[in-house]
């Protein structure tokens, strides 16, 4: 299966083999079977053992899996090898060369997503959105701001937020994902921070419960309304050289984003994520 770039990605311990079934349920376009920082040491065995078990063709699977700097990624990397067409979160994301040598050593050819989570990785954010395989990133703020020494705060860390949606564009990756919110119990946070981050540019945002994929949803999928919406715009822009719909005058990047819309919308639909926002 071809991997796309996530909206409301839903983090599975991979040592939780219960809950695979359960993230499957909750209506997330994709999940991520981790193997990092949810896993104990003693429980990594166990964790790729989990995931060898868990075989879901029509389901986009990432799995994260330890920096490339761990011990435990050459046996991250025998296990995947055994998962099909899965794509990879790698965890402090920092060296393009050191992707492509790992990659190297893959049967099948793999989409990355980066996780950046370091200084280093933030400074290498343009060599690492041009490198081919490398399909977005991620920002996991909490390891950050530790690396960075500063608060775990959005608004102190919007500038590098902002680097991450910059330099995605300017490479043609998708938009970003923000990062998770750590509290699942306070649903009015979760939504002030996925509208924060719409409007900052982010794509999506990495999500740690299921109770947290309807409302992260919500934000980010298009509706089926907005969706009727916009094919109007299009159709009516075919007709007409000065586009003038519904008593508005629409510019060509309004028109760009109707045809983004379009194409996000028809691909959800197809994978069946948009039919499950209330």
């Amino acid at each position: 299966m071809k991997n796309f770039m996530p909206i409301t990605p839903l983090f599975v311990p991979g040592i939780r083999f219960d809950r695979f079934e359960q993230a499957l349920q909750s209506g997330a376009d994709t999940i991520i079977i981790d193997l990092e920082d949810s896993v104990s040491e003693t429980q990594k065995d166990a964790a790729r053992n989990n995931l060898v078990k868990f075989s879901r063709k029509s389901t986009n699977i990432l799995v994260r899996v330890n920096d490339l700097d761990s011990p435990h990624v050459k046996d991250d990397l025998d296990c995947i090898e055994q998962c099909g067409e899965v794509g990879i979160m790698l965890s402090k994301s920092e060296d393009p060369s050191a992707i492509t040598q790992w990659l190297s050593l893959h049967k099948t050819n793999r989409h990355i997503l980066c996780l950046i989570e370091t200084v280093r990785g933030l400074a290498a954010i343009s060599e690492l959105m041009q490198h081919k395989n490398v399909m977005g990133c991620a920002f996991g703020h909490f390891d950050f701001s530790t690396d960075l020494g500063c608060e775990a705060d959005l608004s102190v860390l919007a500038p590098y937020r902002a680097e991450l949606v910059l330099q995605s564009k300017l490479y043609g990756k998708a938009a970003p994902l923000d990062c998770v919110t750590a509290d699942i119990s306070d649903t009015d946070q979760l939504r002030s921070d996925c509208n924060d981050a719409k409007k900052r540019g982010f794509g999506g945002k990495m999500l740690i419960h299921p109770s947290q994929v309807k409302t992260a949803q919500s934000v980010f999928l298009p509706s089926k309304e907005e969706y009727d919406n916009a094919k109007k715009l299009v159709e009516a822009s075919a007709e007409q050289a000065v586009l003038q719909h519904e008593g508005k005058m629409i510019d060509k990047p309004i028109l760009k984003k109707a045809k983004q819309l379009i194409e996000n919308y028809e691909r959800l639909s197809k994978a069946k994520v948009v039919d499950t926002v209330i």
